[in-house]
């Protein structure tokens, strides 16, 4: 069983690398990209449910945990947010996936504190527990907070968080490529940058895109 799940989770995690990359390159919301979409989303769902398995079963490893609650988040909330544009209102499933992500966030930063008391110095797993658990706290606090808003949202506002939700998956999916295969990379002492550069290099790109992107179609629905 641990064999079938390492190489399942290994296969869905190149299908995600490679409808990713296509996706974003086909962004026109055409059938092609809905198909690719719900495959990528299906595969990346099937490497967060294999990697908790692993964690609960076989070996506890803080990087598939870390990593796979960032992608189904961030996948389930950019799935979540094109039903919800029509809508126009939250499920409760909504509210408690934000809720316990921000709790997992919170959560990090204890345990990065705890370490921090326990060495006495600086620990890079306690920095790194910090960084991704601002990271989680304030995504899921940002979600509820929209969700909580009362203003009129304006046009295209799904198309954004989208954009954004999907691209950060995707991140998290190279981050973890990119941490599972470091030694070919960089030396160990350096191992830590695995986990930061790929966020820090690519989340720009991903937020520029969904703006150009959401500006492109206002302009074209208004025209």
């Amino acid at each position: 069983m641990q064999t079938l799940l390492t190489y399942s989770h290994a296969t869905s995690g190149g299908i995600v690398l490679l409808l990713g990359l296509l996706n974003f390159i086909n962004r026109t919301g055409n059938k092609n990209h809905v198909v690719t979409g719900r495959i990528y989303v299906g595969a990346m769902w099937w490497i967060c449910l294999s990697a908790f398995i692993i964690i609960a079963f076989y070996r506890f490893s803080f990087f598939l945990m870390v990593i796979r609650v960032l992608t189904f988040y961030s996948s389930f909330v950019g799935v979540r947010v094109l039903r919800r544009r029509k809508s126009n209102s939250e499920k409760w499933y909504d509210w408690l996936v934000s809720g316990l992500t921000a709790v997992f966030g919170l959560g990090l930063i204890g345990y990065a504190i705890a370490i921090f008391i326990q060495v006495g110095s600086f620990h890079w797993l306690g920095a790194l527990s910090v960084l991704f658990g601002y990271f989680s706290m304030s995504s899921g606090i940002r979600d509820i907070r929209f969700f909580l808003s009362n203003r009129k949202r304006e046009d295209l506002w799904w198309l954004s968080q989208h954009i954004n939700a999907i691209g950060g998956s995707y991140v998290a999916a190279i981050t973890a490529f990119v941490v599972q295969n470091s030694r070919l990379f960089m030396p160990d002492d350096y191992n830590w940058l695995a986990w930061v550069l790929p966020p820090a290099l690519l989340t720009p790109v991903i937020s520029g895109l969904a703006k150009r992107y959401k500006q492109k179609r206002a302009r074209l629905a208004g025209s």
